[in-house]
């Protein structure tokens, strides 16, 4: 084999490796596991927990979740951006939602995002498994499928940190504005827990 050719297949190597998204790097790491581009990322998480062996109080299992919540912000970021005020940014969440007409405004945009429901980790993944993400008529129907094994929680407390105005405006109105008040937020806090306990870290379902 040339030195040409075997520069070509290192750049191009180097091309692919530049091009993986955050959940395709973070599960890159893990050599004993296959990450699957055509699966959810719920059961490419539960797969490679499997595979890795970690049980429910292992360390190892918390810092997994940690490090894949992480990877599914950035995705988000990374396909939706972060800042609250790009009317671009917010007529993108129309669009991949399937609002029609897009709104010409930002405030009409986020309404109408607010008045969506559907999981966010089936939000992110539908730019790489090719399949648009369900919408949901109510909420009770939205929460009973993110309760679904794999669970599809969506990470909230990372939405706080630097960068993440965008996220932040959309989970922010689900607290109390369309679950109307304390009633639902303590019946949402109850499913929290149990969640949390089943997959170690604290994750909140969107």
């Amino acid at each position: 084999m040339s030195p040409g050719t075997k520069q070509t297949k290192r750049k191009k190597r180097k091309n692919q490796k530049s091009r993986r998204t955050p959940l395709a790097a973070f599960f890159a790491q893990f050599e004993s596991f296959s990450f699957d581009e055509n699966q959810s990322s719920d059961k490419n998480l539960d797969r490679l927990i499997k595979v890795l062996r970690c049980d429910v109080q292992d360390p190892d299992r918390r810092e997994v979740c940690n490090g894949f919540k992480d990877a599914l912000i950035q995705e988000f970021n990374e396909r939706f951006g972060n800042d609250g005020n790009n009317i671009s940014n917010w007529q993108n969440l129309c669009r991949v939602l399937r609002v029609d007409p897009v709104p010409d405004s930002i405030e009409a945009c986020r309404q109408r995002v607010w008045d969506t429901r559907v999981n966010l980790v089936d939000l992110v993944d539908s730019a790489r498994t090719g399949k648009p993400a369900k919408l949901f008529p109510t909420l009770g129907e939205l929460t009973a499928y993110t309760l679904q094994e794999p669970e599809k929680f969506f990470p909230k407390e990372n939405v706080y940190q630097g960068g993440k105005e965008l996220l932040k405006e959309i989970t922010d109105p689900h607290f109390g504005k369309r679950r109307n008040g304390s009633a639902k937020r303590e019946e949402r806090k109850k499913k929290q827990k149990a969640a949390r306990a089943a997959v170690g870290g604290d994750l909140t379902c969107v």
